[in-house]
């Protein structure tokens, strides 16, 4: 392959391989990295969506989130306000419940349903919004992918970015058909923050990854751990080196973060919202730590000092004083969001949840396709960044393996951020596959020259995670049936295959617009099929609902009519084969949960009939005794 000279970050003369088009290889020269991946995430849309038919044509939804943000989506549709993001069909008998989601993410959907409604009408504009747009945000993705690893020292990686990316099945479930929540806007804005902090070093570049962090943070405080750590890499390299560059980028991201936090929160929701103190999603306490930390970030670089212990310390203020600044209004912040939960709600609600448990509670197997594409990520990252020659090159694989790191550290203890981690890992990753191919290439015995080149085909994350956990579950096929944490959630999601089929849909329709009382898992899909409204859905903020719910199924039946007329609930709904009303059930052998079950029920509840071909159970609540 020739060689291309181009300049480096400093102005250095440095070699990169041309491109394929120039390589021989006989590509169409309008094939440009962009147009592949654009290409290759177009066809996997298309295959995904053909595979995945029957379950848009009857919104069988995967998850409680989408089906959560799609009632909220048809609210805002409906003429609820911008602003006002309560769901007031959930816990109707506490007023509701301000939900602490964002409107950047209903707004593309609403936006989509709008424009189709008058050619098609809404259930046919919904089905088409929730098929399509998942996959016009990954193609932004694989676009951003391209372009923010489009600088390494290997020019190859943007050409073959976008077929790793196809490849990372954490990252690609989070874009498939119907998945609407927040998660593949997490991707795609941690990946935008990647690619700024890659680029050369400029108040600019540090300005519009401050605005994306921003974005980030607005979509779901889960962003800040990515917030921190991309302030973090950029504070160590002006501390370090002390270039006025590095300190123009640091001063433009933390300036962009404080600013842009201010007018998300602003837009999305309100004044009310620049005044809220709530730890679970963006709010006044985070605000008031981003400016903090701006204006220690701001003194150090206005002494500039020319010591490095210096710059340490000012910097190391800075944090503490963004610390400070966030336990002076409100301190509850200090112990997450869910430190409020009730303890019942943790351990029947919260602990069950696996996307968001620590790693060491998942099936041996999905263990290992966390961690052995983020591990082989790192293994190339690092053989990269030894291999440079370049200045500018070697920090870019420094950033690359320092957010790698703290991406999979954080996904060591909350699962779902394993899809960013891996999203850092697919240029390391594509760095060492590369390589592999080249020296299997150059093989000349056809035998070993193919079974290299399949070794080298294990880069790809889907390829090398399932090939280590076969390996692992031959040598350990008790492995198998281990199945943790994962079990107990396998079935919490599937409400609409088990038991709201179409007949129960309808008959639950028919029945007068009421309060039911169903397990928490259920209350996202019951606002999503009918009118009715629900006492919990499983979203932390309704925590005393939340409570109410789970100690009305698990407890006698005196103490659980109580809570029923508290909550003012007319019917109890309930599928016979959820996991959730399995644990129940298994709380206590007189509960509530285990008497319905075995169609024991208390004389204050009757059993109403309901054509369902799954397991559905409806129970009416008989008016007072007088």
């Amino acid at each position: 392959m020739t060689d291309a000279p181009v300049l480096s970050g400093e102005g250095t003369p440095r070699s990169v391989p041309a491109s394929p088009s120039q390589d021989g290889i006989g590509l169409a020269p309008w094939l440009t990295p962009i147009r592949i991946a654009l290409i290759l995430w177009t066809v996997m849309s298309l295959m995904a969506i053909a595979v995945q038919w029957d379950a848009i044509a009857m919104l069988d939804l995967s998850d409680t989130d989408d089906a959560m943000r799609m009632a909220q989506v048809r609210d805002l549709l409906a003429g609820q306000g911008w602003w006002d993001l309560n769901q007031y069909r959930v816990n109707p008998a506490g007023g509701g419940v301000m939900m602490h989601w964002s409107r950047i993410v209903d707004a593309p959907l609403a936006a989509g349903i709008l424009i189709l409604k008058p050619l098609v009408g809404q259930p046919i504009a919904e089905r088409a919004v929730m098929a399509i747009w998942p996959s016009v945000l990954g193609a932004m993705l694989s676009v951003a992918c391209v372009l923010g690893y489009r600088d390494h020292s290997d020019r190859r990686i943007a050409w073959v970015a976008p077929l790793f990316l196809i490849m990372s099945p954490f990252i690609v479930a989070q874009f498939r058909p119907l998945r609407v929540d927040h998660h593949g806007w997490q991707i795609l804005l941690a990946m935008l923050v990647m690619g700024q902090a890659l680029r050369p070093a400029s108040w600019r570049s540090g300005a519009t990854a401050g605005l994306c962090a921003a974005a980030l943070l607005a979509v779901s405080i889960e962003g800040l751990p990515m917030a921190a750590l991309f302030a973090g890499i950029a504070a160590l390299r002006w501390a370090w080196h002390g270039r006025g560059e590095d300190r123009a980028r640091l001063c433009g991201y933390m300036g962009a973060l404080a600013a842009g936090a201010m007018l998300f929160q602003f837009l999305t929701r309100g004044p009310a919202g620049l005044m809220g103190t709530w730890c679970d999603s963006l709010s006044a306490p985070y605000m008031a730590a981003f400016v903090a930390a701006t204006a220690g970030v701001a003194a150090a670089a206005l002494i500039n000092s020319g010591a490095l212990w210096v710059r340490l310390m000012l910097l190391a203020g800075a944090g503490l004083g963004a610390a400070a600044a966030l336990l002076w209004v409100e301190p509850q912040c200090a112990n997450g969001p869910f430190a409020s939960l009730d303890p019942i709600v943790v351990k029947y609600w919260y602990q069950r949840v696996l996307e968001g448990q620590p790693l060491w509670v998942s099936k041996p197997a999905d263990a290992i396709h966390v961690l052995v594409p983020s591990l082989v990520g790192l293994a190339g990252s690092l053989l990269a960044w030894r291999s440079c020659t370049v200045a500018a090159d070697r920090r870019n694989w420094a950033t690359i393996i320092a957010a790698l790191i703290g991406a999979m550290l954080l996904s060591l203890f909350v699962l779902r951020t394993a899809s960013t981690a891996h999203l850092f890992a697919l240029p390391g990753c594509a760095w060492l596959g590369l390589r592999a191919w080249m020296r299997a290439r150059e093989i000349a015995s056809t035998v070993p020259r193919i079974l290299a080149s399949m070794l080298a085909a294990l880069t790809l994350p889907l390829l090398g995670g399932g090939a280590v956990a076969a390996a692992f579950e031959t040598a350990f096929p008790e492995a198998r049936e281990n199945g943790g944490a994962a079990d107990l959630a396998d079935g919490a999601n599937r409400y609409r295959e088990d038991c709201l089929d179409p007949a129960a849909i309808a008959a639950l329709r028919r029945v007068p617009a009421t309060t039911i009382l169903t397990p928490i898992d259920l209350g996202a899909p019951m606002l999503f099929w009918t009118r009715h409204s629900v006492v919990a859905t499983p979203h932390h903020r309704n925590r005393e609902a939340m409570a109410d719910t789970i100690r009305a199924f698990i407890g006698d039946p005196r103490q659980a009519e109580a809570l029923v007329r508290k909550q003012r609930a007319t019917l109890i709904v309930f599928c016979r084969t959820a996991n959730d009303l399995t644990a129940y059930r298994g709380a206590r052998d007189d509960g509530l949960a285990a008497r319905l079950y075995a169609g024991k029920a208390p004389s204050w509840l009757e059993p109403m009939s309901i054509d369902s071909q799954g397991g559905l159970s409806v129970w009416r609540v008989k008016p007072p005794a007088r």
